[in-house]
């Protein structure tokens, strides 16, 4: 996006909108500066330091938006959402987001993600002559490698906007078994079935009879979860099939920041 060119003007926007206490409360404003120090080529460590700092002071001094209302007033009158105070709670989850994004500054520099400083360092870094030219030609093929991933993305983009429909792993699997389709996950897939008796081989006596279509499917992830994989499972159900889907797991965005707090 047009970040990529200004660098000072996102963290300038991120900066105005963590500062404003009348826009979000306190998770609003760590997710946002989450997704700032996630994104690419945007700011620099400092800026991710500067732009949270600045979320901190402005809470700590006007509060935030306070969900729900307020208890009501002595007088009987109803409350109303409320600014200029920060709560004991949202204290405690600016707190839970700082450490957050602490982590999440640390995964970014193992990942290498590219950052403004770092480019600068490269192109900038190391003495003249032949030392030089080795150091632009690096960052020349890293800002290639990193343009064609760019494109890359744009055309899946477009690819997804024109109806290109992307299937998840799990998705993929409940669809070939429900259409016991060969040389896929069906062919592994332990069938049960309390009907047949005797000393036979279940699997290979049911996968070789004639089967019934698939009417329910239960889909169980052993571990963590997500909206976005039931979303995508539900493209294998119609008004032939239901699929129901269960996870050990599923987080939501508040219960994700305390995840991500506790790793760091």
């Amino acid at each position: 996006g047009t970040y990529k060119n200004d660098s000072a003007k996102a963290k300038n926007d991120v900066v105005e909108l963590v500062c404003d206490s009348t826009k979000g409360n306190v998770n609003d404003k760590v997710r946002l500066v989450i997704v700032y120090a996630l994104s690419s080529g945007v700011g620099s460590s400092t800026d991710i330091d500067e732009v949270a700092h600045a979320m901190r002071e402005s809470l700590e001094t006007m509060g935030s938006t306070v969900d729900g209302a307020a208890p009501p007033a002595m007088d009987g009158a109803p409350g109303g959402p409320t600014h200029g105070t920060l709560t004991k709670d949202d204290r405690a989850r600016l707190d839970v987001g700082l450490h957050a994004i602490d982590y999440l500054k640390k995964l970014r520099s193992m990942n290498m993600i590219a950052t403004s400083d770092v480019m600068q360092t490269e192109v900038s870094g190391g003495g003249g002559g032949a030392a030089g030219g080795d150091m632009l030609s690096a960052f020349m093929a890293r800002a290639t490698n990193q343009a064609t991933g760019l494109l890359a993305k744009a055309n899946e983009k477009l690819g997804t906007m024109l109806g290109k429909i992307h299937k998840y792993r799990a998705t993929m699997v409940v669809e070939n078994i429900c259409e016991m389709r060969p040389n896929t996950e069906d062919d592994e897939y332990l069938y049960l079935d309390p009907r047949v008796k005797g000393d036979v081989d279940v699997a290979t006596t049911l996968r070789n009879a004639t089967r019934a279509p698939v009417r329910e499917a239960i889909a169980f992830m052993i571990g963590g979860g997500c909206y976005g994989e039931y979303q995508n499972l539900q493209m294998v159900a119609d008004e032939r099939r239901n699929v129901t889907y269960g996870c050990t797991e599923i987080v939501d965005p508040c219960m994700f920041l305390n995840h991500l707090a506790k790793l760091a």
